[in-house]
């Protein structure tokens, strides 16, 4: 029987994945790779959320954002600012409010996974 994972896991394991790949193709990462990749998967998760129950709460919207906040200054400390956080959380419900989000978020998360750039 497979293991639930919680979402702090689900996001840092998301997280290490994309950021690792991205770092692979372009040896290096800056604060705005990073804001659009916690970004676009926070704004996932939400989606993935609220296909599977209809709802999304504001504990569930702040579970994802606390972890991807907490990812991010994990592995990024001073250089991650709340400034940065905000970003991610005005950019990740601006990206639900689009019509494409679904196809755009596939485009992205491609984007950064493939092998070649």
């Amino acid at each position: 029987m497979e293991e639930q994972l919680t979402i702090k896991e689900v996001v840092y394991r998301d997280m290490d994945t994309l950021i690792m790949a991205k770092v692979n193709k372009n040896e290096s990462i800056d604060i705005n790779d990073l804001i659009d990749i916690s970004s676009y998967l926070a704004a996932s998760l939400f989606r993935e959320r609220w296909k599977q129950k209809g709802e999304l709460n504001e504990e569930e919207i702040n579970v994802v954002l606390g972890s991807v906040g907490d990812f991010c200054h994990d592995h990024f400390g001073e250089h991650f600012t709340q400034e940065d956080f905000d970003k991610i959380v005005k950019i990740a419900q601006l990206l639900l409010q689009k019509p494409t989000f679904d196809t755009d978020s596939k485009d992205f998360f491609d984007e950064i996974i493939k092998a070649d750039s």
